[in-house]
């Protein structure tokens, strides 16, 4: 059977992997590089556990809504690498920021990216790979942004402009 993840099953008592259907998280995840300074980010403690549920150490998690790089901040912490996309500018500028110690710099790849554009998709994922030394991607996480409650671009390819739910859908059913 494949094995998915680093995670030794036999002593998974041990574990701190949340394995219920419902995840009741105290308080939000303030360490390290984590600030918490975007409307609708992640809980840090969300993309952990998915990462160290469905990942092993190296493998290459794309992100096509990066945000303020919450999983990206994850990845690094949980040994990694990472692809990820955002719209918005501002956003890239942020996480290059919080990311310039160098530590980790051959681990991961950002970049302005229209993720409904599949020819930007393909040919981001493409330098990122070379970058990476890697031939593909093991795990892909979207938290897409909120329609129509947030507004994070003025980019007309923003999600977040969308206010009607079929439109929405339909848009987010393209990313690939």
């Amino acid at each position: 059977m494949a094995k998915f993840n680093d995670l030794d099953i036999s002593r998974r008592q041990e574990c701190d992997i949340n394995t219920d259907s419902l995840w009741l998280i105290n308080e939000r995840d303030k360490s390290g590089k984590h600030k918490n300074i975007y409307h609708g980010n992640f809980i840090p403690q969300i993309p952990n556990q998915l990462i160290r549920r469905y990942t092993r150490e190296f493998d290459v998690i794309l992100e096509p809504f990066m945000g303020s790089g919450t999983t990206l901040f994850e990845c690094e912490k949980l040994g990694r690498k990472y692809i990820g996309f955002d719209i918005n500018p501002a956003m890239l500028e942020y996480v290059n920021g919080a990311m310039s110690d160098g530590k980790y710099e051959s681990n991961f790849y950002i970049n302005h990216c229209n993720s409904l554009d599949n020819n930007q998709v393909d040919e981001n994922i493409q330098n990122a790979n070379e970058k990476l030394g890697t031939k593909g991607v093991q795990f892909v996480l979207m938290h897409p942004p909120y329609m129509d409650i947030v507004k994070f671009t003025d980019d007309v390819n923003d999600m977040s402009k969308i206010d009607n739910i079929n439109e929405f859908v339909k848009k987010f059913m393209e990313v690939k």
